[in-house]
């Protein structure tokens, strides 16, 4: 006789069945909103995950009972305002720990729902890798800058695991868009900040690209030496000749600004070359295969500067060369690269 095994083990999270939204008759300034799901569930990183936009004074209350989130806004909402509630990877089903990953809730203090949005990513300006559980803060455009981080923000998101940002419900005003890694709103010495230099407005712009720097870092960008082979013609012991085995890499590309080339293994610079014009010949590699990286030498400094809140410079611009190179043995590679497109 066999035994039953059960089943097949679940692996889809909660569903959501229907949300209810109240105001409480006897508090005037309290909310409820329930979420009611298909099955038990539990909270899932709360804190790292969950926040409202607008920002709110009060922490909001949450409750589990039993396949219902309840939560309990006990707090002056403004008028005439769109909120955004954002739950994503807060909920998870109790037995099998299935995270859903996607939930939020729109309402407004109004009649009228503001649904014009933002999108965007922020990455690392220097590696270009993206930055994830990072604030986006939108600023009103008569905001003075020396008060953007002693105030709360009129808007705020998270970037989610892809560096990806969300504002959907944004009004007509201008804002000034600022990033920062840290925990809260408020920018520390040391941490990374990202910002546009230019106002935003909701009806022109539907995609911000933003590129984060520390702004007292400065990259160690120390050349590993891996050539094996010197380039003068060597005598063994056995009387053999062992002649340099180098290639060469031709990058052809419409761009003529003083530059800097990487090329790197596992993310580790392994040479550099500095041009000031075309052409750009990066001579000598040990064959093998390469990232390849550009960086936009503005200052003529022959190195990666990084970006300065205080005067508003982003920092020097980098691309990475969108796949993997290959440099062969007394080879000149040419390499068609339209950077910056």
């Amino acid at each position: 006789m066999v035994a039953p095994t059960g089943g097949e083990k679940d692996v889809s999270s909660p569903f959501l069945l229907k949300i209810n939204s109240k105001k409480n008759i006897k508090k005037v300034h309290q909310r409820i909103i329930a979420f009611e799901f298909d099955e038990f569930i539990v909270l899932n990183q709360w804190e790292e995950n969950f926040y409202i936009s607008p920002p709110i004074q009060k922490r909001i209350q949450k409750k589990i009972k039993v396949v219902t989130l309840i939560l309990t806004i006990e707090d002056t909402l403004a008028l005439n305002t769109t909120y955004y509630i954002a739950l994503n990877n807060c909920i998870k089903d109790l037995n099998e720990g299935n995270v859903l990953d996607t939930l939020h809730y729109i309402f407004s203090t109004s009649d009228k729902l503001d649904t014009l949005a933002i999108s965007g990513k922020l990455q690392d300006a220097y590696t270009l890798d993206v930055i994830d559980n990072a604030w986006i803060m939108l600023f009103e455009e008569s905001r003075n800058d020396s008060v953007l981080f002693k105030e709360t923000p009129n808007y705020i998101a998270k970037t989610d695991k892809n560096g990806q940002f969300n504002f959907p419900n944004l009004n007509t005003k201008n804002y000034n868009i600022v990033a920062i890694t840290d925990f809260d709103f408020i920018y520390n010495e040391g941490e990374k900040i990202a910002f546009n230099n230019t106002i935003i407005n909701t009806k022109k712009d539907s995609f911000i690209s933003l590129l984060a720097f520390n702004p007292i870092i400065k990259i160690d960008s120390t050349i590993s030496d891996t050539t094996a082979i010197n380039t003068d013609s060597t005598i063994t012991d056995s009387l053999l000749i062992v002649e340099k085995v180098y290639g060469n890499l031709a990058i052809i590309t419409t761009e003529n600004s003083p530059c800097i080339f990487q090329i790197l293994q596992n993310n580790k610079v392994i040479k550099e070359y500095t041009f000031i014009e075309q052409p750009f010949l990066l001579t000598d590699i040990t064959p093998g295969k390469y990232q390849l990286k550009y960086i936009a030498d503005s200052n003529t400094d022959g190195e990666w500067t990084t970006g300065n809140w205080k005067n508003k410079t982003q920092a020097e611009e980098v691309t990475n060369y969108s796949s993997e190179i290959t440099i062969r043995s007394n080879w000149d590679l040419e390499l068609e690269w339209l950077i910056g497109e």
